[in-house]
């Protein structure tokens, strides 16, 4: 078992489960806290509920936390078991402090990779449509971040099978074009009550935009990749 301090600074929501992740302030990294009965064969079971997770929450970007946790079992899969950190049951999380959106870039500027594909230690494979995954199992980061500008991100919408509509991305880097599903708490919630034009405006109102960028778990249609993601959005 180990204390972590963690800067929140990724907070996704799939329904109503959430999946958050930090930068840990004295080993200079990612981690991600599970909850304690999270079990790998379990998806629903590794993610965190409205009641922990979410704005105004304990878990919510720009809190800094304490939490005690370990390392995963072995069998937990790469590239999540990276940052997978299995927070100890009956253990309090703690919320030290809150930070503002420039004390937080500033404290987790070591989070910045130089491109997507160096965010995941090279391994990042996209494809002529944009998408990018990193092939399941790979011994690598499965979070990170870059720094863009406005007029290099725009956004769009499409409808998934359930009906629910879902937000998306656009991320120039480069010369190349990543098209991002964007999982992003605060940016869908934002998506679902101003529509496409307020995360515009967000962008345009911008000087820079730090993106958090993740890789969700396979799935049982695509079960051999990780597909990259947007965590978060912060807009400076």
């Amino acid at each position: 078992m180990a204390e972590y301090s963690l800067i929140i600074t990724d907070v996704t929501r799939y329904g109503s489960l959430y999946c958050v992740a930090g930068w840990d302030v004295d080993r200079q990294r990612m981690i991600r806290p599970e909850p304690p009965r999270a079990n790998a064969a379990v998806e629903a079971s590794r993610f965190w509920g409205g009641d922990v997770a979410g704005d105004g929450r304990v878990f919510a970007v720009g809190n800094k936390v304490l939490i005690a946790a370990t390392k995963p079992p072995d069998h937990f899969p790469f590239p999540h078991a990276t940052e997978d950190r299995i927070v100890v049951a009956g253990s309090n999380i703690a919320v030290l402090e809150r930070l503002n959106t420039t004390q937080m870039v500033q404290s987790i500027a070591e989070s910045v990779s130089a491109s997507p594909l160096l965010a995941f230690g090279g391994h990042l494979v996209r494809a002529q449509s944009g998408k990018a995954q990193v092939p399941a199992g790979t011994n690598t980061a499965s979070l990170g971040a870059i720094e863009i500008e406005p007029d290099e991100i725009s956004f769009y919408s499409d409808v998934a099978a359930n009906g629910r509509r879902r937000l998306r991305a656009i991320v120039e880097y480069e010369g190349l074009d990543y098209d991002l599903s964007v999982p992003a708490d605060a940016a869908y919630r934002r998506f679902i009550d101003g529509e496409i034009a307020a995360l515009k405006a967000d962008a345009h109102a911008s000087e820079l935009i730090h993106v958090r960028l993740g890789l969700c778990r396979p799935f049982a249609a695509i079960p051999h990749s990780c597909y990259a993601q947007v965590n978060g959005l912060l807009f400076l």
